[in-house]
């Protein structure tokens, strides 16, 4: 069927479904991470202030928010337009955004685990002890540092426009030529460097930011366990349980993205396929969005609030 120059393709049931689920996951995520950046932008446009972690959420709402917006309109393009030339031309500018911004909010994540493990853990190491005063002071610095980086990342992916085309690309899921293939392989195998190296610094500090706060929680919660029904005990478990979280959806979502790129490089056939891992990759921005409108003090409040105005 053609409709205004596109050639628009009937998809499967088993495509439908994995893209239904991936409009739940956007809705939720656009949702949850717009709303933490309205709460902090007005928060902010009040007290013209903002704190270290606020800074870091209003940012990686404001990212995450982009990041669902490219993947639907991604998804939309994958599962009803075939291959035109119209679209080609957009298949790098889908692949260099969702660098960008991914590789933004792995960094934003990391900046946000080791703020929480600055803040909260207790650890008596002098190294620590003077990030636990300096850190805070640093998070603008380094959500600047953040965009510049990722920036010059995408760019530099962006100068290897052949390897973007040929990798992340229909060729990849619906071609047949052994040739094609090969050369599909050998850039994915370049694009898959492209993204381990800006991203697994990130990622290792974000592991051992993490390791340590759930360490120093769990040693406190043991501390804490004589009381009987003691509030702090309770805080420090609930805490525990969504900093796991937090971790598990965060390196989950990053080796599936790495496993993305790995299987088209083996030539991954079927757009199904793709949202299924697509959905894994979102449920991490859309998960965490929920955990913080539970565990925030501030967004639990204005979510309550928000919910009840709703309901009267």
């Amino acid at each position: 069927m053609f409709l205004g120059g596109l050639e628009i393709k009937m998809p499967t049931v088993f495509q439908l479904f994995n893209f239904v689920l991936l409009v739940i996951e956007t809705l939720i995520g656009m949702v949850g991470n717009g709303f933490i950046v309205i709460v902090n932008g007005i928060d902010w446009f009040r007290s013209r202030k903002l704190s270290p972690a606020d800074m870091i959420l209003s940012c990686l709402g404001f990212f995450r928010f982009l990041f669902h917006a490219v993947v639907i309109q991604y998804a939309i393009s994958i599962l009803f337009f075939m291959k035109t030339d119209q679209f080609k031309h957009l298949k790098v500018a889908y692949y260099t955004s969702w660098l960008f911004i991914n590789t933004a909010d792995l960094w934003l994540g990391t900046w946000l685990s080791v703020l929480y493990c600055v803040k909260i853990a207790n650890f008596s190491h002098p190294l620590f002890l003077q990030m636990k005063r300096r850190f805070p002071g640093l998070v603008p610095w380094l959500l600047l540092g953040t965009v510049v980086f990722s920036a010059i990342s995408t760019i530099g992916t962006g100068t290897s426009k052949a390897n973007v085309s040929k990798c992340n690309s229909f060729e990849s899921l619906l071609t047949n030529n052994s040739d094609l293939e090969n050369e599909i392989f050998n850039s994915c195998k370049y694009l898959l460097l492209l993204y381990v190296v800006p991203n697994f610094l990130p990622f290792m500090i974000f592991l051992s930011s993490s390791i340590l706060l759930l360490t120093s929680l769990w040693q406190h919660k043991k501390l804490l366990q004589n009381s009987a029904k003691d509030v702090s005990t309770e805080a420090h478990w609930n805490a525990i349980k969504a900093l796991a979280s937090f971790c598990i959806l965060y390196v989950a979502s990053f080796f599936v993205e790495l496993l993305l790129i790995v299987l088209f490089a083996m030539g991954m056939k079927g757009i199904g396929n793709l949202f299924f891992l697509l959905n894994v990759i979102l449920a991490y921005s859309s998960g965490h969005a929920v955990i913080l409108l539970f565990i925030n003090p501030k967004l639990k409040q204005e979510s309550v609030k928000m919910l009840h105005q709703l309901k009267c």
